[in-house]
């Protein structure tokens, strides 16, 4: 019986074995999707049984299907790039991962000029933005995506049009009167952003001359900031240089992508004007200082009620919508990358508007099996806007004259026409018959791009040939008819304005990389190329025209035709340029750089420059002591950089080393005939400004690279400044543009990103930068101090004061200090003469920041993504140009709507402000301080949510996202917004506001859809 009873048990242990060994070795089939830490997908991703050879792949939605043991299977995920994940199954069907880049197998490659280099052997000092930073973002133009994003980057925008330009400054303005923009360089093509040179001229600013460049197409943004960086782009290098890097094909499945995005704009700050009672009131008191009876009773004044807001007639909620639809994909041979895309942004003044139809084709095709590629980059795109008067003031100006126009007239009369109220006893206008009753269009048409050809003659050799072509076509169709102040002033006016562009490029590029010895690394770069612009433009005129249609005008209507104008500016330059990276065992990084240039606008004697630099790098994390002192257990990274070279400046106008003619009337035995004389005298030694540029750097990395500090020093020099100096009268001439002068940039950039939580499908990233900035003049040589050009004439105020210890840009006048006892300015008297004149005169103003910062925090948890982006500038100061016309209490236009309550009078003997006066110096008020305000601002650039929907099979991705920009500033000034500039690119008027196109806040929602 004992002995059955230990059979049985046997025999039940061993069907238990089995049982279990059978479940053990069931197979379940699982599935699951693989995306980033962003909830892209990624396609090629090892999922492998642990410790076996069974696996799968990720197909091109990032989605897999394996058959398992349900018990304690582990499933390891891997892919290039990104940390491996080892997942247990337990009893689950369905998992998806979110892979974590691995930055240090990733070893980031940076884009620099007519190359690229490891971010850990960058000897330079490069900030980098990727398109991913601004994609919720309702950009127009890449300037906007580098807006607080890199350090030592300012970007204004100059006018807050549809297409409006925008001014960038990197480390800085290196020049006085020549261009302080950087150069771009898109795909390999240099463009200088002259928005006057692409633009259509007229009594507004120009629009935007990178408008036709999609942010949408764009991949990357490298900005070069020292010598190291863009000495290799030689006389055009010292303002900087932006490499922009458009988006191509990759090996694998078609992609088709698809994005839309619907925005909506309101002002974001209204100035407050005097309602029509207060105006009423306000005449009244004007009338009586000029010993006259005030013109309004009581009960009139008191039936005026609001009146009519004129800002509000001109204004409405504008709108952004755009759309792109991109195909890519390819194969070892081939890839392609194909968009279009279409962009309507209606402005918040009615009548403006600005679109963009966009084409890019990018190619890449091997040859020759892998011999030899064929890389083609090339965009078509066409833009067209419609316009208004903004951003100019004076007559015609239609945000200061809305703004100031009398609010007790209404828009139209009792018969439906216009009303025609008098600006200050100057002009008759209506804000709304400017509007909707001129013509203002722009139409340009450009095509741009690359091709390049490279041999890989050996492993080591590679031999680059490319051409380069841009052609830009512009047209500009005024018309002024009988409703308009023009239009009545002239009789009509018909205008054209046409510009035609062809600028041809050509660069030959050879590099050997190798590894000439253990531990010695050598790459050698040599390179010739040539550019050359044409440029040509025409305008034409004609008034006195017999109808208001438009559209029926011909120029041989007109009966009064206006003198023409054509230009045409030709331009070349040719160089020979080298550089020689040298990396001694990942520990020592050598750049030596030179670039020589010779260029067609330079006289005789200095057409030819040459621009070196040298760069070292020391990665003392790669040292043996590093380590043994402890250090790695502090340290990921961490290289020291430094640099100094030489960069130029070549944006002048062609032909100012030579002499010009122009058409002149004498008169010859009493009869007058037409000849030419000689109106600039010629400089044969004319030559680059040149900017010395030093350069400390140190590059960190803490907590598993979680922590990421860049820290830059930077001091520039430049020498060598085109300026206008006097010459005797008896040289004919009055002025001589010569080399003289210097000007100093110097400052501190600090940048940090850091992964703050990684746990799984929580992920917080946050990224900062602040940069530190101080200009000065140095000396202006043989130029004495003078004023720049005024921003208003008939305001009576200066324009920037250049003088040597100074920075560019400050206003120079009288410091407001009160009102006296009898309700009139009281101004430093710094002689104490007892009089106010120009001794009196004192610095009291400065545009420049003291210091820029941006934050950007992103938040993202399984499918959602939250992010914030802030951005600030401090320490600058802001004309107020704008207020110095409707807040001077003198003039009897509309005023802000506190000019009664805060000016001065004999009950109100404490107010900040002067009486109301018509017979007061407003001059001299504004040409004093009071109107010099903090420009410094905390804005709320975009807050965006986003969340990748769930998708069927057909579907790769889907996100919908919402977002809103400027929705919120803090800042004390009174204006429109602070960020202004009414000169736009111009560098020595810089923060003046006048008649500025308001800025909008802005509210978008948007759906990416892959397929």
């Amino acid at each position: 019986m004992e002995d059955n009873y230990k059979s049985l048990t046997k025999l039940l242990v061993v069907f238990l074995g089995i049982l279990l060994a059978t479940q053990a070795f069931a197979q379940t089939k699982l599935s699951g999707k693989v995306t980033t830490t962003q909830g892209d997908p990624l396609p090629g991703v090892n999922v492998l049984v642990k410790g076996t050879a069974q696996g799968t792949t990720t197909d091109s939605r990032g989605v897999f299907q394996i058959e398992v043991n349900q018990a304690d299977v582990v499933l390891t995920f891997s892919f290039i790039g990104f940390k491996n994940q080892d997942v247990v199954v337990g009893n689950r069907s369905t998992i998806d991962v979110n892979l974590e880049e691995d930055i240090k197998s990733l070893e980031e490659v940076v884009i620099v000029g007519y190359g690229t280099v490891k971010k850990s052997d960058l000897t330079g000092s490069v900030s980098s933005v990727k398109s991913d930073a601004f994609k919720d973002m309702p950009v127009t133009s890449v300037e906007q995506g580098l807006q607080a994003r890199a350090a030592g980057v300012q970007v204004t925008q100059a006018s807050s049009a549809p297409g409006g330009g925008l001014s960038v400054r990197v480390r800085g303005a290196n020049s006085l009167i020549s261009g302080s923009e950087p150069l771009y360089v898109i795909d390999g093509l240099p463009i200088y952003p002259d928005n006057a040179a692409y633009g259509t001229g007229g009594d507004r600013q120009a629009k935007n001359a990178l408008a036709s460049l999609n942010p949408s197409d764009i991949e990357s943004i490298e900005v070069l900031k020292d010598a190291s960086a863009t000495s290799i782009y030689g006389s055009r290098g010292a303002n900087g240089v932006v490499l922009v890097t458009t988006k191509r094909g990759k090996d694998g499945q078609t992609n088709v992508n698809f994005e839309t995005s619907m925005t909506s704009q309101t002002i974001s700050h209204n100035i407050d004007m005097m309602p029509a009672s207060d105006y009423g009131r306000y005449l009244n008191t004007l009338d009586v200082s000029q010993g006259g009876n005030p013109r309004y009773t009581d009960a009139q004044i008191q039936g005026f009620g609001n009146g009519t807001n004129w800002m509000k007639e001109i204004t409405r909620t504008g709108s952004i919508w755009n759309n792109q639809l991109s195909i890519s994909g390819g194969n070892a041979n081939a890839k392609y990358a194909v968009s279009g895309n279409y962009m309507d942004n209606e402005g918040l003044i009615i009548n403006t508007d600005f679109k963009r139809y966009g084409l890019r084709l990018n190619l890449d095709n091997n040859l020759f099996n892998g011999k030899a590629t064929l890389s083609n980059s090339w965009s078509f795109a066409r833009t067209t806007s419609n316009n208004v008067p903004t951003d100019r003031g004076g007559p015609g100006g239609i945000i200061i004259t809305a703004l100031g126009l009398d609010p007790t007239v209404p828009v139209y009369d009792a018969n439906g026409n216009y009303n025609y109220p008098l600006y200050d006893g100057r002009f008759t206008i209506n804000p709304v018959a400017e509007a909707k009753e001129g013509v203002d269009k722009d139409a340009t048409n450009r095509f741009f791009g690359t091709t390049a050809l490279t041999f890989n003659i050996t492993k080591d050799l590679k031999f680059r040939t490319s051409l380069g072509l841009d052609v830009l076509n512009a047209t500009r169709n005024t018309f002024y008819n009988s409703k308009t102040r023009l239009g009545r002033q002239n009789g009509r006016e018909l205008q054209r304005f046409d510009r035609n562009l062809v600028n041809l490029l050509n660069e030959n590029i050879l590099t050997y990389s190798r590894t000439i010895a253990e531990g010695h690394s050598l790459e050698v770069m040599l390179g010739y190329t040539t550019q050359r612009e044409d440029n040509q433009s025409a305008s034409q005129a004609i008034r006195g025209l017999d109808s208001d249609d438009f559209k029926s005008l011909n120029f041989q209507n007109g009966t009064l035709p206006q003198i023409g104008n054509s230009t045409r500016v030709d331009w070349g330059l040719r160089s020979y340029l080298g550089r020689i990276n040298y990396n001694f065992q990942n520990r020592f990084l050598l750049t030596l750089t030179a670039r020589r240039d010779g260029s067609t606008k330079f006289g005789p004697n200095n057409k030819w420059a040459t621009f070196p630099s040298a760069a070292l790098g020391w990665r003392v994390v790669n040292e043996k002591f590093f380590e043994s002192a402890g250090l790695s257990n502090i340290f990921d990274d961490l290289k020291v950089r430094v640099s100094y070279g030489i960069t130029g400046n070549s944006q002048i106008p062609a032909y100012q080393s030579t002499s010009d003619l122009s058409p002149r009337n004498y008169v010859f035995n009493g009869v007058l005939v037409s000849g030419y004389a000689a109106t600039r005298m010629p400089n044969a030694d004319l030559k680059w400004e040149q900017t010395r540029m030093f350069n400390s750097g140190i590059d960190m990395s803490f907590l598993g690279n979680r922590l990421n500090v860049t820290v830059d020093y930077f001091n520039n020099l430049t020498t060598d400044l085109l300026l206008y100096v006097s010459i005797p009268q008896s040289t004919g001439f009055s002025t001589l543009l010569k080399n003289t002068g210097s000007l100093s940039n110097k400052g501190f950039e600090l940048s940090v990103d850091t992964k703050v939580i990684n746990e799984g499908a929580l992920t917080w990233d946050v990224a900062a930068n602040v940069s530190i900035l101080r200009n000065r003049i140095e000396d202006l040589g043989e130029s004495a101090p003078f004023y720049a050009t005024s921003t208003s004439g008939h305001l009576g105020v200066d324009g920037s004061w250049v003088e040597a210890g100074n920075a560019i840009g400050v206003w120079k006048g009288y410091k407001f200090i009160g009102v006296s006892e009898t309700g009139n300015p009281v101004y430093e008297d710094k002689n104490k003469d007892g009089s106010y004149t120009a001794d009196d005169y004192s610095i009291m103003g400065n545009p420049n920041p003291k210091y820029t910062w941006g934050l950007n925090s992103t938040v993202r948890f399984k499918g959602f993504d939250f992010s914030v982006f802030f951005r600030g500038v401090q320490g600058n100061d802001v004309r107020n140009l704008q207020q110095s016309e409707i807040g001077d209490g003198a003039q009897k236009i509309n005023e802000i709507s506190n000019i009664l309550t805060d000016s001065w009078t004999p009950q109100h003997t404490n107010a900040p402000r002067p009486a109301v006066d018509a017979k007061r110096d407003f001059a001299s008020y504004r040409r004093s301080s009071f109107f010099i305000e903090d420009g410094s601002f905390i804005r709320l650039q975009n807050v965006s949510l986003g969340y990748n929907l769930p998708v069927p099979k057909f579907i790769r991705k889907a996100r919908v996202y919402v977002s809103a920009q400027n929705l919120f500033i803090i800042t004390k000034y009174t204006g429109f917004d602070p960020e202004v500039n009414n000169q736009g690119q111009n560098n020595l008027n810089r923060g003046d506001d006048y008649d500025a196109y308001p800025r909008s806040r802005q509210f978008t929602a948007g759906l990416n859809i892959g397929f």
